[in-house]
């Protein structure tokens, strides 16, 4: 099966594409923008030195995370790294709250304590300005085809969950996914099971579970203190809470990417849950396919839930929605004066019954302690 239409560049096609890159003036703003203090002739000079993708990462990817993690966060913490092993292919399965940092705060974590990072899948939807595909493809990311007529939506799959197998098992490199398309906008974080569907096309088994295992699933959760785009998200959340079809708004996710990009994140956490092979024995029984691939997403979302590093603002927002103080313990009365203050002064942002507007909110912060097993 061919792949070139979605994998990312390989290290013969990296000099070509940084040439490319470097002539795109959106691109340098971008990169001034996160560099202030580095001129960008002498940014360029060193790009064009580059040959691999992994001299690329190294020395563009890491120090543009290190900056945002200095400008936009408090911190970024990580556990559950002793669940991995050098030098072993995964497939994260992740929760999704960013559309560019949740897979970038990741790698950098892999990077920087030794282990080599993973490949990022990202939908074709936001592939629409061309040196932003240039950019990715040269930060190990792989396209997932959204766009695409119904009668090729079984092509397309049979192609992702092809690559995907190849990558993991062949060529042995980490692969990162979203656990279901799209952000998990109100705080719920669930796997879709036609994502485990799409794994298995491509596996080689007649058994749907062997071909899950040789995956190596390790399920993570992302979590931020605040949400840069929490209000631009709450039109949607109303929408769709009313049954209604949401419309995007034209650049809607690209706005939303540059806010998440640049906007204050108080504390990120990356946690990385225990593989799904330590309980694949406890699925063994269930025979009907649909059923298993099923059973699969719930483990994978029970053990997201158990692994997500939940933060005041987290238990804060239960309190305010239920009127209580069960969580009170994990949070200070200025963190709840604070989160408060912060809560009124987004949403006047977004226009409608201000009592909805405000659990909108409040919920999309409170749901991962309400799926909590622990809290």
């Amino acid at each position: 099966m061919n792949f070139d239409e979605i994998r990312p560049y390989r290290d013969d096609e990296v000099k070509e594409k940084i040439r490319k890159l470097l002539d795109e003036e959106q691109f340098a703003q971008v990169v001034s923008y996160v560099n202030p203090d580095t001129p960008f002739e002498q940014i360029k000079a060193a790009m064009l030195q580059m040959d691999s993708i992994k001299a690329f990462q190294s020395n563009i990817i890491v120090p543009m995370v290190e900056r945002l993690v200095e400008k936009t966060t408090n911190g970024l913490e990580f556990e559950g790294l002793e669940n991995l092993e050098k030098g072993k292919a995964y497939l994260f399965v992740s929760t999704h709250r960013d559309i560019v940092l949740d897979s970038a705060f990741m790698n950098y974590i892999l990077l920087k304590q030794g282990y080599e990072t993973a490949e990022i899948a990202i939908g074709d939807n936001l592939m629409t300005i061309p040196w932003v595909v240039d950019l990715v493809k040269l930060n190990k990311t792989f396209i997932v085809k959204r766009n695409v007529a119904k009668e090729d939506k079984v092509e397309a799959s049979m192609q992702l969950s092809g690559y995907i197998n190849e990558t993991i098992k062949n060529t042995g490199e980490s692969i990162w996914i979203a656990q279901r398309s799209g952000r998990s906008k109100d705080g719920n974080d669930e796997t879709n099971p036609s994502l485990i569907k799409m794994f298995n096309l491509g596996g080689e088994s007649n058994n749907a579970l062997e071909n899950i295992e040789q995956l190596n699933i390790v399920p993570v959760a992302i979590s931020y203190e605040y949400n840069p785009c929490d209000v631009l998200t709450i039109p949607e959340l109303m929408t769709v809470a009313k049954g209604e079809r949401y419309e995007k708004a034209p650049m809607e996710d690209m706005i939303h990417m540059a806010k998440g990009i640049e906007g204050d994140k108080g504390r990120v956490a990356v946690s990385f849950g225990r593989p799904l092979n330590n309980f694949t024995d406890q699925l063994q029984g269930i025979k009907n396919r649909n059923q298993l691939l099923g059973a699969i997403a719930d483990k994978i979302d029970e053990e997201i839930h158990l692994a997500y590093h939940l933060m005041p603002t987290n238990y804060i927002a239960w309190d305010l929605l239920n009127d209580s103080d069960k969580h009170k313990e994990n949070y200070t009365a200025e963190e709840r004066t604070g989160f408060q203050t912060y809560m009124e002064s987004r949403i006047t942002e977004v226009e409608g019954d201000m009592d909805e507007i405000r659990k909108t909110f409040l919920s999309m912060y409170a749901n991962p302690v309400e799926n909590s097993p622990v809290a």
